[in-house]
């Protein structure tokens, strides 16, 4: 019975030094971290790998400030950071989370990875393809004050820069006004010579808006120090390649020219298209003209005439223009070479393109047409064939070995009209072919479809 007791005395001393060890335990992890049953759990992430806990959000976005604000204690200039950070909340029932300095400590290892000293913040323009990248936002005024002075070289406007926030860039516009010395010379007009100020400005306004072509943009970037212009190197870059901008002016002018009336026109379907023939000559009117002249980069795009005044009416010229078709002439033989063309030679005009080939070789028709000639002329072309087109044109064929139509034959485009030979004044076997105009042998080659080169169905 004593044995008994002394061993259920022993069972109650363990048990009772286990309870005091679990709450020491207890009290010893309380005291460095904390422990959540059932409550809310923050994850904190970097570009999705998780760097550390939290028992609030609120203590992991102030680990994140204080880790940025040490890094750039640590760098002469802005630091530029790329990655996502994000807490993201969980419930647990049982979890362990880490204190804000030592979250901290974490995440500035961390961000430490991501961080490019090279990296500035910088003021970037761009317009349509072209864009620069400036240091600062006074030198991207620099920049595009510089651009306006090319268009404005006696100072007699004062160019103002207006920026309006759009979202996340900065449109920036221009505002035109008289300078100072424009003003003395406006007073000087009216006083010296009696005229109105409307008038004086009517004579010296020159510039009246400037603008740009595309949309300007000007934006805050993060982007490599090497990429960046400063000062005056800035205007040197602008100045050399920032026509890309499209700097558009809008000047008025007032000032004295010669002018033409529009040219009229009489069409005349006996002629052919392209044919033009003068019956009236122009002659120059004289007027004084207000204008506006848009221009793109210094180069004028477009002129629109605000008001005139006509000293002297112009007459205006008088053009008879053809509206009739011209036929489609082709080359007369498939198998064949040019041997000779249209020219003069031996002292003497050939009037018209020799095709050298085969004896028999077939002759087609030009174009469509009546045949008016097939007959051995004796007057040096042998046999022959000359179709009529129109009342204009027709076409001859010669030194035939055998002819194929007759007069008053209607024949179409490729009908074959003879066969190739050496009859007449020939030294060999060819087709001699003309195209007559009014009369009178052109060159072929002004008609020939393909500029000559062989042109046969199926081909």
């Amino acid at each position: 019975m004593r044995k008994l007791t002394r061993y259920h005395k022993r069972i109650k001393l363990t048990y009772a030094a286990a309870a005091f060890l679990c709450c020491f335990l207890l009290l010893f992890l309380f005291n460095t971290s904390s422990f959540a049953s059932g409550l809310d759990y923050y994850i904190v992430k970097i570009d999705g790998e998780t760097v550390g806990t939290s028992n609030n959000r609120e203590t992991a976005e102030q680990a994140l400030a204080d880790a940025r604000i040490r890094l750039s204690k640590e760098a002469d200039s802005i630091v530029y950071v790329d990655s996502k950070f994000t807490v993201e909340k969980e419930k647990r029932a049982f979890a362990k989370t880490e204190q804000a300095e030592e979250l901290s400590d974490t995440i500035y290892t961390k961000l430490k990875e991501y961080t490019n000293l090279n990296y500035v913040q910088a003021i970037m323009l761009s317009s349509g393809a072209y864009s620069l990248t400036v240091d600062s936002q006074m030198t991207a005024n620099r920049v595009l004050q510089a651009l306006l002075n090319q268009y404005d070289t006696e100072d007699e406007y004062d160019v103002r820069l207006n920026t309006q926030k759009d979202g996340s860039f900065t449109g920036m516009t221009y505002e035109l006004y008289d300078s100072l010395l424009m003003e003395q010379r406006i007073d000087e007009k009216m006083s010296t010579e009696g005229v109105t100020r409307s008038a004086a400005l009517k004579e010296l306004h020159k510039l009246e808006s400037v603008g740009f072509v595309d949309t300007l943009e000007i934006r805050s970037v993060y982007t490599d120090s090497s990429a960046v212009f400063k000062a005056d190197a800035a205007v040197n870059e602008a100045l050399e390649n920032g026509s890309a901008l499209g700097v558009v002016t809008a000047t008025v002018a007032n000032y004295d020219e010669d002018y033409y009336a529009p040219v009229e026109y009489i069409y005349d379907d006996t002629m052919y298209e392209g044919q033009n023939e003068e019956e009236r000559e122009a002659v120059a009117g004289n007027r004084n003209v207000t204008a506006r002249i848009i221009n793109i980069n210094g180069q004028e795009s477009e002129r629109e005439i605000l008001s005139q005044t006509v000293y002297k009416e112009p007459v205006a010229q008088i053009v008879r223009s053809g509206t009739m078709t011209p036929p489609t002439f082709v080359q007369p033989l498939a198998n064949c070479f040019l041997s000779s063309g249209f020219g003069y030679r031996w002292g003497s005009l050939h009037k018209g393109n020799d095709y050298a080939c085969s004896y028999g070789e077939p002759i087609y028709a030009s174009c469509p047409g009546t045949v008016i000639k097939a007959e051995e002329s004796g007057d040096g072309y042998g046999n022959q064939v000359v179709i009529q087109h129109d009342d204009h044109l027709q076409t001859r064929y010669a030194h035939m070995s055998e002819l194929a139509c007759e007069v008053g034959q209607h024949v179409e485009r490729y009908e074959v009209i003879g066969y190739a030979g050496s009859t007449g004044n020939s030294t060999g076997n060819h087709c001699h072919f003309e195209i007559i105009e009014d009369g009178v042998a052109i060159d072929p080659f002004v008609y020939l479809e393909g500029e000559g080169l062989d042109y046969y169905p199926g081909e």
